[in-house]
């Protein structure tokens, strides 16, 4: 299973492969935007590879991240801890993507409360496609993949934290 975020492309001369083994690559390794550098160690965002088996066993991606920011470094947790599954990444030089400037696309803002979550260690099990409410708009399905539109709702961040069993930041 093929992760892409929507606001990247492939450079010309990269070639897409897909191998599916026991491991994760992480595609997007330098990208324009940040001088084509790797920003941190665990960055998992942008272009993943997974083998479906192992993202339902992970619960697929959290459902707690409104706004940007969060969910990307969220599943590489869930990849490494829940899983125990190691990452491979694309050479630099060839795991190269440009980010899409077109039609006014501005990213959304960024989650305030992304870094208590991220770090509050939850139970993986309580989020993910399990507990995920939504309704289906639209369903489509193509020769290369499958459309899904749905429509959900944003919990409070308050409403995250009882479902996750967050403790509340102390105050000194």
């Amino acid at each position: 299973m093929i992760d892409h975020g929507t606001c990247k492309k492939r450079e010309k001369r990269q070639t897409l492969t897909c191998f599916f083994n026991r491991k994760y690559s992480f595609r997007s390794v330098a990208v324009d935007k940040f001088n084509y550098r790797l920003l941190y160690s665990t960055l998992f965002g942008g272009v993943t590879a997974f083998n479906l088996s192992d993202f339902i066993g992970a619960r697929g991606y959290p459902n707690v991240y409104w706004g940007w920011g969060g969910e990307d470094d969220d599943m590489y947790r869930r990849v490494r801890r829940k899983l125990k599954k190691s990452i491979t990444r694309y050479p630099i030089d060839i795991a190269r993507y440009v980010m899409i400037r077109r039609f006014n696309h501005v990213s959304g803002r960024a989650n305030p409360n992304r870094h208590r979550i991220l770090n509050s260690k939850y139970e993986y099990d309580l989020d993910g496609f399990n507990t995920t409410t939504y309704r289906l708009l639209d369903l489509r399905f193509y020769r290369l993949f499958t459309l899904i539109n749905v429509s959900l709702v944003e919990e409070t961040y308050e409403q995250i934290r009882q479902r996750l069993n967050i403790q509340p930041k102390k105050r000194i």
